[in-house]
């Protein structure tokens, strides 16, 4: 039942909607990682301001397993209430794909920060895909 989406189809539907990630996710130094999880927790962005974005949490560490209670998370400011991602729902099984990993420099250690993981997310129940990172804010940002 597990449903495969191939790194270069991933990178073709990013570079659609982010062209600058889809940049980032090519050069990423990281193998294509994929598992399936169910979802945790959703909310939006600013409690009660649908306006505001969406955000959803799994039961996952895929990416961030090296950071002590860090789980993975999808955040869009910009997601629509009608988006794939803001119609999720607490139990919902989805397949979580990790496709883009940020790199070490002075600013940014990937080992000790979990922001900047750029995730593709199949949601079984609605049968559609999204994709998005896991924080507002990038490795070694505010």
């Amino acid at each position: 039942m597990k449903t495969f989406l191939s790194a270069a189809v991933s990178v073709a539907l990013l570079s659609v909607a982010s062209p600058g990630i889809a940049d980032e996710v090519r050069d990423a130094d990281i193998p294509y990682q994929c598992e399936d999880s169910v979802v945790t927790k959703t909310g939006y962005y600013f409690e009660n301001q649908p306006d505001s974005g969406s955000y959803v949490v799994f039961k996952s560490n895929l990416g961030v397993k090296q950071i002590k209670d860090a789980t993975v998370s999808v955040v869009d400011r910009n997601a629509p209430p009608t988006s794939v991602l803001a119609k999720q729902k607490v139990g919902d099984r989805v397949q979580v794909c990790l496709v883009g990993y940020p790199t070490k420099d002075q600013s940014c250690n990937p080992d000790r920060d979990p922001r900047g993981r750029y995730y593709r997310v199949y949601n079984y129940r609605q049968k559609a895909a999204y994709q998005g990172t896991n924080g507002n804010h990038l490795c070694g940002g505010a």
